[in-house]
């Protein structure tokens, strides 16, 4: 049996380990861009983000980070489903923010990680108010919004409770928009700043 020399074997190693990692970002880049246009066309078509899209996504980024750093890899994407919750709690419970709002950011972050949704969060909410703003000059109700928003404070301090901000099921909410734009726009923008990604 011929002996491998050691330094051929780990020039293998190495190149093993490196086809791995760019593998791994490939699949992630397609996994992010499935769950993100999938739900999109939900939450355009109904304003809401399914759990059957969701929940799915997140096994899978589980599986996948287990796939390629075993149990680091569970750590690394249950701390990335836990982040979303823990930081949206309280938009949550406003009604400003959709439960499947936080479950396709649990998503995101089941697949890419804590620091990556961490980010897509910050930049989907500077995003979502700008595409907010968008919408309003287009549907010149920048004054009506304003003033909705006052009678919501005003209501919250009469009532001395935290009140709904919006009603999801009212389709004809000219205040709303598909929240799941502003979260695929701000993984984007996260892409295009982000000097890698963790595996």
């Amino acid at each position: 049996m011929q002996l491998v020399p050691w330094n051929l074997q780990l020039k293998r190693v190495v190149r093993r380990l490196f086809r791995r990692e760019v593998d791994g970002i490939i699949v992630k880049y397609f996994e992010l861009s499935i769950v993100l246009v999938l739900a999109l066309i939900s939450d355009i078509r109904t304003y809401k983000i399914k759990n059957i899209i969701t929940l799915p996504f997140m096994i899978i980024g589980i599986v996948t980070n287990i796939y390629l750093n075993s149990l680091q890899g569970l750590f690394f994407s249950l701390k990335g489903i836990a982040a979303p919750i823990l930081l949206l709690i309280i938009f949550f419970i406003l009604r400003m923010l959709g439960a499947g709002d936080i479950k396709l950011f649990s998503s995101i972050g089941a697949i890419m990680g804590v620091k990556f949704v961490f980010y897509t969060i910050m930049y989907t909410f500077l995003t979502g108010g700008l595409l907010a703003l968008l919408l309003m000059i287009i549907r010149k109700n920048g004054v009506e919004r304003f003033k909705y928003l006052l009678r919501y404070i005003k209501s919250c301090f009469i009532t001395s409770s935290i009140l709904s901000y919006t009603d999801f099921n009212d389709k004809n909410d000219k205040g709303k928009f598909p929240f799941a734009a502003a979260i695929a726009c701000g993984v984007f923008v996260n892409l295009f700043f982000s000097k890698g990604i963790s595996l």
